[in-house]
């Protein structure tokens, strides 16, 4: 397993918007918002592609797609996918994993799958949100051969770890400090951002000019997929859609650079900095 430990954590991270190690903590937090949030983010079809590296070295790619919109007795519930994949060749890293998310325009899940390669089968977990009910059926096993493995109390409204790059995308901005409860592995935890409201420009290679950011950063308080735990910042451009243009994270060997590289987003292109604007 611990060929796994550098892109799973790497992903995670991502996903939250993330993240180098800081050591301060939020000075105020508020609830988890039930409403709220922008909901420009969501755009069908919107596709993001990230380059993951170790210094120069380039370990893999992932791409985060709006997949489709559903109509429910919640409303309109967004659905999202992460493909995540090692390049070939690259030692002591090999993975393929896929995670599905349904989330309300407020950004809170209401279901979600991950999906590991394992050899010729793929490894499943499910978990669907009940909040009639405050719980969550977890399902497990092969592809095909899911059983129902647990049932888990809940108090809140919850994120999963592919909605937490959107509930981020949804509310920086905010200047507001957040706790939110979380499910990782099975675990009831927090996540707390910082939504700090600072403006800049962020070099990226994706285009040829500097991109208008705003910062986000924040606390993991938990161990997550192969130990992943912490503080983490991120750099989202500074406009409706908050799209993450860079994030480094600090693992066992080292920081990890995860910079945007494509996209596909009707109309949309990063906004350009004018300082003193």
């Amino acid at each position: 397993m611990g060929r796994f430990i550098l892109l799973n954590t790497v992903l995670i991270t991502v996903l939250w918007g993330a993240a180098i190690l800081i050591s301060s903590e939020p000075e105020s937090r508020v609830a988890f918002p039930q409403t709220g949030g922008n909901p420009g983010v969501f755009v069908i079809g919107e596709e993001l592609v990230y380059n993951v590296r170790y210094g120069f070295i380039s370990l893999g790619k992932i791409t985060v797609t709006i997949t489709d919109a559903n109509e429910s007795g919640n409303g309109t519930l967004y659905r999202a996918k992460a493909n995540i994949a090692s390049y070939s060749g690259v030692p002591f890293v090999s993975l393929h994993h896929i995670y599905h998310s349904e989330m309300t325009p407020s950004f809170y899940s209401i279901w979600f799958e991950s999906l590991e390669k394992n050899r010729d089968t793929w490894d499943v977990m499910r978990f669907n949100f009940d909040y009639d009910h405050m719980s969550v059926l977890v399902e497990e096993g092969t592809q095909g051969k899911e059983e129902i493995t647990d049932t888990l109390e809940i108090d809140n409204f919850f994120q999963d770890g592919l909605s937490l790059f959107y509930f981020a995308r949804g509310f920086i901005g905010t200047d507001e400090n957040i706790t939110i409860p979380t499910l990782i592995n099975k675990e009831v935890v927090t996540t707390d951002f910082i939504f700090n409201g600072e403006r800049g420009s962020k070099k990226s290679k994706a285009v040829d000019y500097p991109v208008e950011v705003i910062e986000l950063s924040g606390r993991a308080n938990y161990s997550g997929i192969f130990g992943m735990t912490g503080a983490f910042r991120g750099w989202f451009t500074n406009d409706e859609a908050a799209i993450p243009i860079e994030a480094k994270l600090r693992v066992l060997i080292g920081n990890v650079t995860v910079e945007l590289i494509e996209w596909n987003r009707p109309g949309w292109n990063p906004p350009k900095y004018a300082n003193g604007r």
